[in-house]
């Protein structure tokens, strides 16, 4: 495992989450797997604790292309296996493979994240397909505007200190929504014509079982986008909690996670900071700058769903925050005061 922490293979670890997904959902296990992402995985991910996986230079420009490709292909097997699992499948096994199919495509938006910051239309298209798949037909287009409005909530992620997961997730996915279908949103005053298609291609992905009188995997997809949608919410939650562009805080934008697996799995997803920095930067490049969660994004999943025990934790740090940029705020205008002075 050491030699493993020292080097960039450990990304490869995610392929385990949609392969042993389809292989535990051919077999009717999907609730196995539910079991691995919400028990064991964050036990796991506490017990190895904080660190980097770094990059060596021989593997660097391999695992940087490939390991979102692999897991974005073994996702889409995956699914396919569990929408036809669906279709047959009795009440309480059909709930595990809507909560199984969420939970994995929630990890699958780390990945295919990387590839829609790749330039070329060709990964464009692509990775448009696979997160309208995933329950999000406008995340592309939302998640630029999102870097480009940093600590906004108007634009969806950024949660103000004091809200609940609960309350946050829906209302951050409807604006991200709401501002992506914006023409004023655009600096060409035009909507994309890849929003109205990737909106349109998720209508059909519910319409044509329907139509087919395949109704079970019409509300399979919509099951399983649905807590897509609320894990993936939930981590843009924890990202940017407290840190919106109306306090003294504002010189943060998001909350970093430098715990190893969550960084495995996620694809350094966690060192956020430094990809609001630099978006075009390949994952395997980032590290951490910002402050950091006091766990990984599997442990602190579990946290964010009880907002007393989220508050008590997560407001104190928001807190210190803001008392330490205002003393940097305060140091900066004494300095300048100073210098002034002594050009005077």
């Amino acid at each position: 495992m050491l030699c493993w922490c020292r080097s960039g293979k450990g990304f490869w670890l995610s392929l385990g989450l949609p392969l042993s997904a389809g292989v535990l959902f051919a077999a009717n296990k999907a609730w196995i797997f539910v079991g691995i992402i919400l028990v064991i995985i964050p036990a796991f991910d506490a017990f190895l604790g904080r660190g980097a996986p770094l990059q060596r230079a021989e593997v660097e420009h391999t695992t940087e292309r490939q390991v979102p490709c692999w897991f974005a292909l073994c996702w889409a097997m995956a699914l396919a296996i569990a929408a036809h699992k669906s279709i047959t499948a009795a009440p309480l096994e059909f709930i595990g493979l809507v909560v199984a199919c969420g939970a994995l495509s929630a990890t699958a938006m780390a990945h295919l994240h990387e590839l829609g910051h790749r330039s070329g239309s060709l990964w464009q298209a692509i990775s448009d397909i696979a997160f309208t798949v995933a329950g999000y037909p406008h995340y592309r287009f939302s998640h630029n505007l999102h870097h480009a409005h940093l600590g906004d909530p108007s634009f969806g992620s950024t949660a103000p200190m004091g809200t609940s997961s609960w309350k946050h997730a829906g209302r951050s996915y409807l604006l991200a929504l709401r501002a992506s279908a914006n023409f004023r949103s655009y600096e060409d005053l035009a909507i994309p014509r890849a929003v109205l298609r990737n909106i349109l291609i998720a209508l059909l992905l519910v319409a044509v079982p329907f139509g087919l009188h395949a109704w079970q995997m019409a509300i399979f997809f919509l099951g399983y986008a649905l807590v897509s949608v609320f894990i993936v919410e939930t981590v843009g939650y924890m990202q940017h909690y407290g840190l919106d562009n109306h306090s003294a805080r504002n010189a943060i934008h998001s909350w970093d996670v430098d715990f190893w697996l969550s960084n495995c799995l996620l694809v350094n997803n966690g060192n956020h900071g430094v990809h609001h920095e630099q978006g075009e930067s390949p994952y395997s490049r980032l590290t951490p700058t910002s402050a950091t969660l006091p766990g990984g994004y599997f442990q602190m999943l579990w946290l964010s769903l009880v907002p007393p025990l989220w508050f008590s934790v997560m407001d104190r740090r928001v807190e210190v925050l803001t008392k330490r940029r205002r003393r940097q705020l305060v140091a900066i205008h004494d300095q300048f005061c100073r210098d002034l002075g002594e050009v005077a």
